[in-house]
């Protein structure tokens, strides 16, 4: 059997280029193929010279064989192996772009093609920067060596998961309105707009909403199911946190830094709600400072690549992306300006971050300038300057706009450790309780002291843009207890930071006497648990202060008790001016939109018939049961909020 000479690096990069350029070829037919309706009768699809064109060309890749002529078009610049795979990175990105601009004309709803497409360009960028630094052996070598490091994160973790999905469907017991908007546009995204995966909706990215479709479709549509990404997201928080921090201060740091996390009350919350979705920015931001962070200490640029790739998706997730994309360009600017020439030795590095996010962000920033109105939707409604808060509070107040912008600012930091969480918690606690807000002043302190190490003037940045992004841009005040959540994994490295440097100033430190060290630390951990797990399942859980009020509580209660109805009759509700259906998402989510009708007339206009449901909203309980007096024979029900009598459903015999 004769075989096929070897060929040289030089022909296969071409070979390689040609059939690269057939498959490219070949799924752009598709794409345009699947971007116009189907038309009957017709024998071949508009575009399949397209697809004939690919095929040719891959077939062509095959049968180039070693000569001086392909020799010498193999020098040019776009056949070397790196540049080869950063090109189709390119290509595959524009791609996806593309397709998603075709889909859009056409309605198609099964993006799942083009998901594949982009996720693959990262591939291929990570891949060309790489090269072979990302061999299995070396990852199983590292994991032998940090066994007992890694059961401990893993431990922490576990510990963790336990706080965040212990009664995750039952605790807290209803669902705000943010909660059952979230629910209902996520099962909106079978169609329509939202079922592109880059669109947004009010900022949430439309592929974080089609996760939790997805999570409906495994478990059903169910408070577990809305509130599962959420869970998994606070999860992910500990190991990613443990990586930036054992980064900036070492395991040690690392590690009081995850069990301070793992054991926030105020992360635990946000874990088990999802009417905001703050919590993703607790693992993604940790791990995109990560990869840029190690990135650059290691002059690795595949990792900074990794850092802007996860940046860019994290677009599509929440709208926290929007103040780490400003963190980080700050953050290389004073480097550029103030470390120099530290910041020339990682230049490289620093250029694979942006390109990997320039890559990556196509898709996204094609719908963006196509709706900015959807991606400053936040701001438009609760930003201090697009909505004209700041305008109207200067003429109101007679301050200046620094004056009330640094007020902001300060309230933003308070909300840390003085100002009760209470929006979208309900908790008479800061966000840090006493012992962790005095360690992280002090570890804040000391981080200032040294900015000029890169690692920690990241730290730094990280803390203070986020407050600076929350502070300055973002209103009403009252919301800064949660959308400070962005700043709670900085501000633990820095309470981490802060105890480490006390007990080394007390004598106590790792060096001089484990054993005091470990019983000090210990015995300061141990109490911030049991308080945390007091003030979350102890003061809050079994209270009733989740939401706003009682409105708010009784549209959830409405719409469960709406769901257990068994029968399709007509459900009338006797309402008012403050109870009634409508004016909360979790009504229509927990009842899966089944009709409900409002009935603000005296009860006694009402002529139900047999099987049809009355409830009355706890103003007009009464009233309902004195018809029910009238009218005996029916189902009555009452629903207690803790000790309040909220609701009263009675279906009629």
């Amino acid at each position: 059997m004769n075989e096929q000479p070897e060929l040289n690096e030089e022909v296969k990069g071409f070979r390689r280029l040609v059939a690269f350029l057939g498959f490219l070829a070949l799924l752009i037919s598709q794409f345009l193929n699947f971007s116009k309706p189907v038309e009957d009768g017709v024998v071949f699809p508009p575009f399949s010279w397209l697809g004939l064109v690919g095929l040719v060309l891959f077939l062509a890749s095959q049968l180039i064989r070693p000569g001086r002529f392909w020799e010498k078009i193999s020098t040019r610049f776009i056949f070397p192996e790196k540049v080869f795979w950063i090109a189709a990175a390119v290509s595959l990105s524009v791609l996806a772009t593309v397709a998603v601009s075709l889909f859009g004309k056409f309605t198609r709803v099964n993006y799942i093609p083009i998901l594949t497409i982009w996720l693959l360009s990262a591939g291929c960028y990570i891949y060309a920067l790489a090269g072979g630094s990302l061999s299995h052996t070396g990852w199983i070598s590292k994991i032998k060596n940090h066994r007992n490091e890694i059961l401990l994160v893993l431990a922490v973790t576990l510990l963790a998961t336990a706080f965040r999905f212990y009664k995750l469907g039952s605790v807290p017991r209803v669902i705000d309105g943010d909660e059952g908007l979230v629910g209902l546009f996520a099962q909106s995204t079978v169609d329509g707009e939202l079922s592109n995966p880059f669109a947004l909706w009010e900022n949430f990215g439309a592929l974080y909403l089609q996760a939790i479709n997805l999570a409906f479709k495994v478990f059903g549509v169910s408070v577990f199911a809305l509130r599962l990404l959420p869970a998994i997201g606070g999860v992910l928080a500990i190991p990613a946190a443990y990586l930036l921090a054992r980064q900036v201060g070492g395991q040690r740091i690392a590690l009081i830094t995850v069990i301070l996390l793992a054991a926030s009350h105020t992360h635990i919350n946000f874990s088990r709600i999802a009417s905001v979705a703050y919590i993703h920015g607790t693992w993604l931001v940790p791990l995109e400072l990560y990869f840029l962070l190690t990135g650059f200490e290691k002059r690795v640029s595949w990792r900074t690549a990794m850092g802007g790739i996860l940046l860019a998706i994290h677009f599509s997730v929440y709208l926290t992306a929007q103040v780490i994309i400003g963190v980080i360009l700050v953050y290389m600017l004073v480097a550029f300006l103030f470390l120099r020439p530290w910041f020339k030795s990682v230049f490289r590095q620093a250029l694979a971050f942006w390109g990997g996010f320039l890559i990556m962000i196509m898709p996204e920033a094609y719908f963006i300038l196509q709706r900015p109105d959807l991606f400053l939707d936040r701001l438009s409604q609760d930003g201090t300057f697009h909505s004209g808060w700041l305008a109207n509070t200067m003429q109101s107040t007679g301050q200046s706009a620094v004056a009330i912008l640094f007020e902001r600012v300060v309230h933003a930091f308070m909300s840390l450790i003085y100002y009760p969480a209470l929006d979208f918690y309900g908790s008479s606690t800061p966000m840090l309780s006493m012992i962790s807000a005095t360690l992280f002043l002090l570890g804040l302190v000391v981080a200032l002291w040294r900015t000029r190490n890169p690692a920690y003037l990241l730290l730094n940045g990280y803390f203070w843009g986020a407050t600076l992004s929350v502070g300055i841009f973002a209103i009403p005040p009252s919301a800064d207890s949660y959308r400070m959540l962005i700043a709670l994994v900085p501000a633990f490295v820095m309470a981490s930071i802060g105890l480490e440097h006390l007990l080394e100033m007390f004598g106590l430190s790792w060096k001089n006497t484990r054993v005091a060290y470990l019983v000090s630390t210990s015995a300061v951990l141990i109490s911030l648990l049991f308080f945390n797990m007091w003030t979350y399942y102890g003061d809050f859980a079994g209270q009733c202060r989740y939401t706003r009020g009682s409105v708010d509580r009784f549209a959830s209660y409405l719409g469960s008790n709406v769901k257990t109805i068994d029968n399709e009759l007509p459900v009338y509700l006797l309402s008012n001016s403050l109870y009634f259906y409508g004016s909360h998402g979790s009504t229509d989510f927990l009842s899966q939109r089944r009709p409900i009708t409002n009935f603000p007339d005296p009860i006694a206009a009402l002529s139900p018939v047999s099987g049809e449901t009355i409830i009355a909203s706890p103003d007009r309980i009464p009233e309902l049961e004195n018809w029910a007096h009238d009218h005996p024979g029916g189902k009555l029900h009452y629903e207690y909020d803790c000790q309040m009598l909220i609701l009263m459903s009675y279906q009629v015999r």
